[in-house]
C-alpha cells in the first residue's frame, strides 16, 4: 500500500521508511528545516520514495499529496526549552499541523498512526507520602510512578501542551471517521539524529563534549530519571500499528519506552562508555530550565496485552550505540548548547 510520512525524510521518518520500503510504497511531506538538517539535500535522497516539501501548518500542500491508504503523522517541533519562547511556531506546526493531518486521513479514508510525546503527562503520577496516587506537581516525599495512557495530562512545558492539544484534535476531526492510533514514545535515541540542533536533548551535547574533551556537563544534581528509546524500537511499533489500525471511533494510544528508568548520571556513564574514551569528568550545574521535568518512564501494559512488540534495546546500549556511531559525524560545536542556555536565562527561562 501507499503510506505517507509526514517528516518522513527526519530522524525518526526515515529508520522507520527504511524499516516498509521493501513492503509499500513512500511518499514523505518534509518541511527540511534547516533546524533539523544539516543537509537537506542528502536527507531528501536517501528517503526511499517520493518527498513532497512543504509544511505541514499550510493547507494548500497537502492538496499535492498523492492519496495514500496510510498516514503515519511524525512532523513536529520538539525543542521544550525552545517551546518556551516560540509558542506561535510550536502551536501552529504540532496543532494547526495535525489537525490538517487528521482532516486529510478522513478525506482519504486512510488508517492514521500519529506521534505524540511523552511530554503529556508533565511529572506524571506519583505515590504520595501518604500512599495515594497523585498527578503532575510532585510533593516532596512522593515516588514517581511509570506513566499508564489513561493518566490525565499535566504539561509543563509549551511543547508539551502542544503535544496534549494535538492528541485532541485527533480524537475530535478523525476518530470518529478513520482508524487513529497515538504513540507517546519516550526519549528518542539513534543514529542519525540530528548532532547539531541545541533544542533536541542532552545526548548530542554529551557528544559534542566529549569530542572536545570537556566534561559532561548536568544540570542538578543528576538523579533525575529518564526512559530512553532506540529509534528502531519505536520504529517497529509505529510498523506494527500500520498493520494493526485501531477500530473506527476508538482512538488508541500506547506508550513507548523501556519501562526502565536511567538516571542522568547513568546517562553520562553510558555515553562515556559509548566513546573511545576511557573516562571523562562530569560536572553538575544548578540550574533548572522552564519545562524541566524531574522522572519520567513509560509503563508498556497497555502494549503487550495487544501484542505490541517489545522493546529489544535497553538505554544503556542505545546511548552507547547513538555516540559510537556519531563519534565522527558532523556536528555542532557544544558552545551551541551554552548558547541555547543563555538564550533561555536572558528570557528568564531558568533558575
Amino acid at each position: 500500500m501507499r503510506i505517507l510520512i509526514t517528516g518522513g525524510a527526519g530522524f525518526i521518518g526515515q529508520h522507520l521508511a527504511r524499516r516498509l520500503s521493501s513492503a509499500h510504497e513512500l511518499v514523505a511531506l518534509d518541511s527540511l528545516s534547516e533546524q533539523v538538517h544539516l543537509d537537506p539535500d542528502s536527507a531528501r535522497s536517501t528517503f526511499p520514495g517520493e518527498v513532497i516539501v512543504g509544511d505541514v501548518a499550510d493547507p494548500g500542500v497537502w492538496g499535492e499529496v498523492p492519496r495514500p491508504d496510510a498516514v503515519i503523522h511524525l512532523a513536529a517541533e520538539t525543542g521544550t526549552g525552545q517551546s518556551m519562547y516560540e509558542q506561535d511556531r510550536y502551536v501552529r506546526v504540532n496543532v494547526d499541523g495535525t489537525r490538517l493531518a487528521g482532516e486529510a486521513s478522513v478525506r482519504w479514508g486512510a488508517p492514521l498512526v500519529a506521534v505524540s510525546s511523552r511530554a503529556v503527562y508533565g511529572e506524571g503520577r506519583h505515590r504520595t507520602a501518604h500512599g495515594t496516587i497523585g498527578y503532575g506537581e510532585r510533593p516532596e516525599g512522593s515516588t514517581p510512578l511509570d506513566s499508564l495512557e489513561t493518566d490525565p495530562h499535566h504539561p509543563v512545558s509549551v511543547y508539551g501542551q502542544t503535544k496534549s492539544d494535538g492528541e485532541a484534535q485527533l480524537v475530535d476531526v478523525a476518530a470518529p471517521h478513520v482508524p487513529v492510533s497515538i504513540v507517546r514514545p519516550q526519549n528518542v535515541i539513534g543514529p542519525g539524529q540530528a548532532l547539531h540542533n541545541p533544542y533536541t536533548g542532552v545526548l548530542a551535547a554529551f557528544l559534542a563534549r566529549l569530542r572536545e574533551g570537556r566534561a559532561l556537563q548536568i544540570y542538578g544534581d543528576g538523579s533525575q530519571t529518564r526512559d530512553f528509546i532506540h529509534v528502531a524500537d519505536l520504529a517497529a511499533l509505529l510498523g506494527w500499528l500500520v498493520e494493526h489500525p485501531a477500530d473506527v471511533g476508538t482512538p488508541r494510544v500506547l506508550n513507548s519506552g523501556t519501562g526502565v528508568r536511567t538516571s542522568l548520571n547513568e546517562l553520562a556513564r553510558h555515553a562515556i562508555a559509548g566513546s573511545p574514551l576511557s573516562d571523562a569528568p562530569i560536572e553538575h550545574v544548578e540550574v533548572t530550565r522552564a519545562g524541566d521535568i524531574i522522572d519520567a518512564c513509560a509503563d508498556l501494559s497497555y502494549g503487550a496485552s495487544l501484542g505490541a512488540p517489545a522493546p529489544q534495546w535497553t538505554s544503556g546500549d542505545a546511548v552507547a550505540n547513538f555516540i559510537a556511531w556519531s563519534w565522527d559525524k558532523p556536528g555542532a560545536a557544544s558552545q551551541a548548547w551554552d548558547q541555547a542556555l543563555n538564550e533561555l536565562d536572558s528570557r528568564g527561562l531558568t533558575s
